[in-house]
């Protein structure tokens, strides 16, 4: 049985899926900005081809290696939340992001300073499941209920 949404529901909807499409989409702009400079593109010229400045692509750049590196092998992202954005883009399906998100293999928290003294609280991991996952939760790429599912099956392993 299908519901229909009230119009305002529905403009939501698609407001948070284009957001989705946007964030995915960007990934892949950076990845591709990367993998040129990578293959011998200077800034200069990458500058040209984007029709920015330099300081842009060199700023770019910066985000590209840790934002968008290159897509894992029988997956849809490079990173855990590039996932979670092409599921909320519609570009995968629930079973194949929960399928992806739970054998991703994240990176470890980084340990806690051990000397009181100098506490300033835990560094992020960008690879962890807490910043990759918990990202794309906060911004609006899971669902409660999608989280919820990841833990379960990560604690099953």
């Amino acid at each position: 049985m299908t519901t229909m949404m009230k119009p305002d529901e529905q403009l939501i909807a698609d407001l948070g899926r284009e957001k989705a499409r946007e964030t995915a989409a960007h990934i892949a702009y950076l990845r591709h900005l990367r993998q040129l400079h990578e293959r011998g593109f200077i800034q200069v010229r990458l500058a040209k081809i984007v029709g920015v400045s330099q300081p842009t692509i060199s700023d770019m750049l910066r985000r590209a290696r840790v934002d968008a590196p290159d897509v894992r092998p029988g997956t849809h992202g490079g990173t855990a939340y590039e996932i979670a954005a092409r599921y909320a883009a519609g570009e995968i399906s629930r079973t194949a992001m929960l399928r992806e998100l739970t054998g991703w293999k994240y990176e470890r928290p980084a340990e806690p300073n051990p000397f009181e003294w100098a506490e300033d609280g835990n560094p992020a991991t960008e690879g962890s499941f807490t910043v990759q996952v918990g990202r794309a939760l906060r911004d609006g790429f899971l669902t409660d209920e999608d989280y919820d599912a990841l833990l379960e099956a990560l604690a099953d392993r």
